[in-house]
């Protein structure tokens, strides 16, 4: 359902858990430390997700 919804509608919604979002990367070149060479990394999207404020506050009260 997650990978549905993103696909459709670009962004989910899990209550009391937090947000999936995707957002598309810009193209842009990378140096390869290991040869020097410049590398072109296409335009693509990822995924983010920013957690809910419940989310965080039981994730940081079980560190304690």
């Amino acid at each position: 359902e997650i990978t549905k919804g993103l696909i459709e509608d670009g962004e989910v919604s899990i209550s009391g858990i937090g947000h999936f979002k995707v957002k598309k990367v810009k193209e842009r070149e990378y140096r390869n430390p290991a040869t020097g060479g410049k590398v072109t990394v296409p335009e693509h999207n990822v995924v983010k997700f920013r957690a809910s404020k419940k989310l965080k506050d039981y994730v940081n009260k079980s560190q304690e």
